[in-house]
């Protein structure tokens, strides 16, 4: 048995990347094990500070962050509506999404609560044909959010966000010999949390999370050879017709997080210093089998904490100034069950038993992000930019048992976003501008797998988990991701 590549996509982020990018928010960690190209499926709603690098450890975004942790609704003063449209494109047309969404909060003397839906359209990568279905697909996204006031100085908020999916972004790519996939299944993400004031004009959070993804993927190939092409004789498919097959491949990962939050103001200074703490626990009962290992794969589970700390700054003539610097540490581990018992070539001696791992993957991973950005906010015009850069560094010590060997590896690279926004202040209305450009992220492949890196890892995933144990040293082919979005509020 050869060592298998042993890959995860969750698409989580859930709402936040979870439903709102991963630059936006803390409570929910994402992972890559590869500089897989992501685009902004999940960008649904106004995402937290998006001009300024999406700053959020010590610095405010009424609406984006009532919209990670419900219980900040209580923030608003009356009520707030919105229209955001959102456009992203991958390039070498590895993927494109318009969405249009739209949505309120309110917050009244004791009780706050919102909704808010999206419509989506999204192209598929190269497709093959003219049919609609093979063009494009769409998804759904619903939320609702509510909670009251405890006392003065604290509020408690539940938030719910659904999304029914008709396709995740890149999961064609992962099967590049098929003739097409159809995808279907939901995103759930349920969060409970709380806002307070202290008596040094301090503020804490505390927010409890579950998520959970449940997809399936129906993958229909022309001929059995288009799995394993190496196998065939080319000769006979030329005098055969050809015949199509179909495997179904469910991808389930169940997600709890646990966010702790604390700022408050520097005395006598226009400063604001902040810190963060976040746990999340994964579990991945069911894994899709892609084309890149062809073998059962089974439960995995994984443990990711991050610390930060950030600083703001608004002068006198309203220019804000922030940066922010978190710690991430995580630990996966992820294998693969034997179905039957294992024997050597000559059977006489038992290698694996039924049920025991073949193979082990255990990963250690030592992230860093950095955001920095800079804001000017007139009476009628805002003005914003920033840089957020996220440094992946891990080893990965895989045991294959069957071949009773080992084999440690590590990788490293660093993903930058950088961002813009401009916009027109109003009494009754604000338009906002935000434009992101992603770089230092592609189609990755390995140097050691030949034919099949060409063929298998040109892909671009979700914005969320992405854990593969890759068989060689990681190579790259350069994509960049652009996205436009424009949000519309109107203070009511």
């Amino acid at each position: 048995m050869h060592r298998h590549t042993f890959t995860l996509t969750m698409m989580f982020i859930l709402g936040v990347h979870i439903f709102l990018p991963t630059e936006a928010s803390a409570q929910l960690i994402n992972l890559k094990t590869a500089p897989v190209a992501t685009g902004d499926q999940f960008m649904v709603q106004p995402p937290v500070n998006a001009g300024m690098g999406g700053l959020s450890i010590a610095f405010d975004d009424t609406l984006g962050d009532a919209l990670v942790n419900p219980a900040k609704t209580a923030r608003l003063n009356g009520m707030q509506v919105y229209m955001n449209p959102t456009f992203y494109r991958i390039t070498d047309g590895n993927g494109m999404a318009k969405t249009l969404s739209v949505g309120g909060l309110a917050s009244g003397n004791r009780w706050f609560g919102g909704l808010g839906v999206a419509i989506q359209d999204m192209d598929r990568p190269h497709a093959g044909t003219n049919r609609l279905k093979d063009q494009s697909t769409n998804n759904n996204y619903l939320w609702l959010q509510g909670g009251r006031l405890l006392n003065e100085a604290t509020s408690l908020g539940g938030r719910l966000f659904w999304a029914g999916l008709g396709a995740s972004e890149g999961v064609d790519m992962l099967y590049p010999r098929s003739d097409r996939i159809n995808q279907d299944g939901y995103m759930l993400d349920i969060r409970l949390g709380l806002d307070g004031k202290t008596g040094s004009r301090g503020r804490y959070e505390i927010l409890t999370l579950f998520a959970r993804t449940d997809m399936t993927h129906e993958v229909i190939y022309q001929n059995s050879c288009a799995i394993q092409p190496g196998l065939c004789n080319p000769a006979a498919l030329t005098v055969q017709e050809p015949s199509s097959s179909v495997e179904k491949n469910m991808d389930k990962t169940n997600t709890w997080g646990l966010h702790l939050g604390y700022d408050q103001p520097v005395e006598e200074s226009n400063w604001r210093w902040g810190s963060i703490l976040t746990l999340n626990v994964k579990t991945h009962p069911k894994i899709p089998n892609y084309e890149l290992m062809n073998i059962p794969r089974d439960p995995g589970n994984t443990w990711a904490l991050n610390a930060g700390m950030g600083a703001s700054n608004t002068s006198g003539d309203n220019v804000t100034f922030g940066a922010e610097f978190v710690i991430e540490p995580v630990w996966s581990n992820t294998g693969v069950e034997a179905q039957e018992d294992i024997w050597d070539e000559e059977e006489t001696e038992l290698l694996v038993e039924k049920g025991d791992k073949t193979i082990e993957n255990e990963f250690a991973f030592v992230n860093s992000l950095v955001k920095t950005g800079l804001g000017w906010r007139g009476k009628h015009v805002l003005l914003e930019s920033g840089i957020m850069a996220k440094t992946y560094r891990y080893q990965l010590k895989q045991t294959d048992y069957v071949e009773d060997s080992f084999r440690d590896q590590e990788e490293n690279w660093t993903e930058w976003r950088f961002s813009l926004s401009a916009g027109l202040i109003f009494e009754s209305v604000e338009l906002k501008y935000t434009g992101l450009l992603t770089t230092g992220t592609g189609q990755p492949g390995t140097a050691s797998t030949g034919a099949v890196a060409e063929a298998s890892l040109g892909f671009s995933a979700t914005g969320g988990d992405f854990v593969f144990a890759p068989d060689g040293e990681l190579a790259l082919e350069d994509a960049r991701v652009f996205t436009h979005q424009v949000t519309v509020t109107i203070p009511l």
